[in-house]
């Protein structure tokens, strides 16, 4: 199975800083979203030894989102990786709105895909074959380890559109997109039927309480790790 959370609200979102490579804190809002999407994390995975990795972007609000997590699940190790970053915005990391508009460059049309908004910045086709060339080189198998992978909105909408064997060009051409909000949850993993399935997307339930996820109810195929208890 493959856990994506997107960080907790961060201080660029509160104080008007672009995101991207902005490196920015959690917010004291943005650590109680994540403690409660973790704690509810934590009632899915109670009783039950499921080998677990935790990847996270390196940026501090995804490592403190992460370390949440890893605190509330009881695992003692995070992974961080660069890879796994928000799109680099260049010279408008750090800036406020206001000042980064000077620096910015439209593209000709939204589905440009080898454009720069900013000087330094990454395409949308190199941020996409960025993330997942970062699996590749780290040997992350996504079909054959559990994850547990905090990162950003574009870095999960990347590995979402990857699962569903999309190429960022296709993800264009068909003007299909998925939203993923501060500190949602989306579940992916191969089902019974040995296809990619979507089985959660963009859950934010843990902001209203309740139980956990649901996450052992899900048809996954025959990995013993993940239906271990």
């Amino acid at each position: 199975m493959i856990i994506l959370v997107r960080h907790g609200e961060a201080t660029h979102h509160t104080e008007h800083l672009t995101g991207g490579w902005t490196d920015s804190d959690l917010t004291a809002k943005g650590r109680q979203q994540i403690t409660a999407a973790a704690a509810k994390l934590a009632k899915d995975f109670a009783g039950r030894k499921v080998p677990l990795r935790i990847l996270c972007s390196d940026l501090k609000r995804a490592r403190e989102s992460a370390r949440i997590f890893a605190a509330a699940l009881g695992i003692g190790r995070v992974e961080p990786y660069a890879f796994l970053r928000e799109k680099n915005n260049g010279a408008a990391a750090g800036l406020k709105e206001s000042e980064a508009r000077s620096l910015y460059m439209p593209s000709a049309s939204l589905r440009e895909l080898d454009h720069r908004n900013y000087p330094g910045g990454e395409t949308r086709r190199g941020f996409f074959q960025r993330t997942l060339a970062g699996f590749k080189e780290q040997d992350i198998a996504l079909e054959k380890e559990n994850l547990l992978i905090v990162a950003h909105k574009g870095t999960i909408q990347n590995i979402v559109f990857a699962w569903m064997g999309l190429d960022i060009a296709d993800v264009t051409r068909l003007c299909f997109s998925v939203d993923v909000l501060p500190s949602s949850v989306t579940v992916l993993g191969i089902n019974k039927w040995e296809e990619h399935a979507v089985f959660l997307l963009n859950d934010v339930s843990h902001l209203h309480g309740g139980e956990g996820y649901g996450l052992f109810n899900f048809k996954f195929g025959n990995v013993d790790a993940v239906k271990q208890k």
